[in-house]
This record gives structure tokens, sequence and C-alpha cells, in this order.
């Protein structure tokens, strides 16, 4: 019974060590990701660029001036910077 015990043990702590490993890795974020951006009218501006990138593009405080075709909550915006 000790032995089983020991088990559950030592697959805990690898379990919360991996866990927490994994926790700590370095994710890649949405400005790093490439993306086609489109307007408002779905029309095709930019082809593989960062929204850094599609930020340049972006002119005026009108708000919201493209956004990434494959994910449209990703956009960029006129009067914010980076």
């Amino acid at each position: 019974m000790k032995k089983i015990k020991l088990l559950f043990a030592v697959l805990a702590a690898v379990a919360g060590t991996s866990g927490a490993i994994a926790s700590n890795l370095p994710s890649s974020s949405s400005a790093d990701v490439l993306h086609n951006w489109i307007n408002w009218d779905d029309e095709l501006v930019l082809v593989n660029a960062t929204q850094t990138q599609a930020q340049t593009l972006c002119s005026g405080t009108f708000g919201i001036c493209l956004r990434a075709q494959d994910n449209t909550t990703i956009y960029t915006v006129g009067d914010f910077t980076f």
C-alpha cells in the first residue's frame, strides 16, 4: 500500500512540475503572427503582414481601419499606437 501511495505522490509531483514548466513557456503574441488584412468592405489590402505592420497603414482617428481575414477580432485602430 505504501508503494502505491509513493507512486501516486511521484506522479503528482511530475504532473505538477510539467504543468508549471508548460505554463511558463513563451507564447507568440497576436502582433507577431502573419495575417491577410482586409478592410470593412472585405477587400484584401495586405498579405502576410503582422498587426504592427498593418497598423502603419492605418491613418486618421476614425476608429478601426483593417482587420485580419482569418480572425476578425484582430484589428488595427486609427488613433492607437503600438
